[in-house]
């Protein structure tokens, strides 16, 4: 058996309603018996939809998962409560409807800790981070309360001892902050701690919109971040609403951004370069040996492909240059990241308010910042 793992998927955007059959080439996708992606999303029919930035679409969408022959997704990330509890529940049952398996949350606790099982031996866990600063708006699953796997060394632990002898476990972290290439050293510590355990095939994380290096640790691997694998094009409402424009609509948009924010008036999405190119696994079941290739999303088009010569020797130099960073003792590697992470903000934020200057004029996004600090000093 061969297992493809890939990162971030998105049903909606320019996506929604296309035929989806042969938007994939890639090498190791065509070679795989079985495909697995973090399915960063919910899926309901519902009208209720959480104030925050939002990522869904209906049940129909899910079709075009079939499509793509995708056979399992995970499901611990940060968008899966966007539609709501009841939107995590849905989205568990619409999977369902379609035979598509899916892990890492579920309408209670003991429903989000389940494995997958994908062979006799080797079962799937999923995980979502919690409580920090840059992942902090997440329903983690309780006895009698919808929500995800949380991300923590005991709930992990517990998980693997309810493995059977001869079973281990593929874990896939949804963690990290967003467009850093560097990892929270806290998350390298854990992702070496793991590794240790014997229970622990391998790690592959997500969340970080990017491509990020790899941890080596006792004859196994962590994936720290595969980035996006199909994340399409979308159009924002305001404030940070997803929305589906009609066709006269959508030739009225003035404005397109390559992050996602707060908009003033319909803006268009799109992604970056860095945000398009992501890394997609084949698992050997039977070597326990791992290939990978370097997609990447067309700028306009939902669709993948295999990179060129030169974006792949980039790529690659760039991830294994990363993979070394992340061996440095972790006091210095803490410095780094920190300085990293500080820098690559300050440009985003500072992006971002040009953006939102140009769109609604200095005049008016100044007295709008004011606004907002008299209500913070209340």
């Amino acid at each position: 058996m061969r297992v493809f793992f890939a990162g971030d998927l998105f049903l909606g955007g320019d996506l929604l309603r296309k035929n989806c059959e042969n938007i994939i080439q890639s090498k190791l996708y065509k070679e795989s018996n079985i495909r697995v992606i973090n399915l960063e999303q919910a899926v309901s029919d519902s009208n209720y939809i959480e104030d925050k930035c939002t990522l869904y679409t209906e049940s129909a969408a899910l079709y075009q998962l079939k499509q793509m022959k995708i056979n399992i997704v995970n499901l611990a990330h940060n968008h899966i409560q966007d539609k709501g509890l009841q939107g995590i529940i849905d989205t568990i049952a619409n999977l369902k409807k379609v035979d598509i398996k899916s892990f890492g949350a579920g309408a209670n606790l003991a429903e989000a800790k389940k494995a997958i099982e994908l062979t006799d031996s080797l079962v799937l866990l999923g995980y979502c981070e919690f409580g920090k600063p840059y992942l902090n708006q997440i329903e983690v699953a309780e006895k009698h309360k919808a929500g995800v796997n949380p991300l923590q060394y005991e709930n992990i632990v517990s998980d693997l001892d309810k493995l059977n002898k001869n079973q281990r476990a593929i874990l896939y972290f949804h963690w990290g902050m967003e467009h850093v290439w560097l990892p929270p050293a806290n998350d390298i510590k854990l992702a070496k701690k793991l590794l240790k355990d014997e229970r622990v095939a391998a790690i592959i994380g997500m969340h970080c919109h990017r491509v990020q290096g790899i941890i080596n640790y006792r004859g196994k691997k962590a994936y720290m971040g595969l980035g996006n694998f199909l994340f399409p094009n979308f159009y924002i409402t305001p404030p940070t609403q997803i929305a589906y424009p009609s066709e006269e609509e959508k030739k009225q948009i003035k404005y397109v951004t390559r992050q996602y924010h707060k908009v003033y008036e319909l803006t268009y999405k799109k992604w970056r370069l860095a945000n398009r190119v992501s890394k997609v696994l084949l698992f050997d079941v039977n070597s326990s040996k791992f290939k990978t290739e370097f997609v990447v999303q067309d700028d306009n088009l939902a669709e993948i492909k295999s990179v060129g010569f030169l974006i792949n020797l980039l790529f690659n130099t760039w991830t294994k240059f990363l993979s070394l960073i992340y061996k440095l003792p972790l006091p210095i590697y803490n410095i780094l990241h920190k300085l990293h992470a500080k820098q690559v903000y300050f440009i985003w934020r500072n992006q971002i308010r040009l953006f939102q200057m140009r769109q609604v004029g200095i005049r008016e996004y100044i007295t709008k910042i004011k606004v907002k600090i008299k209500r913070k000093l209340g």
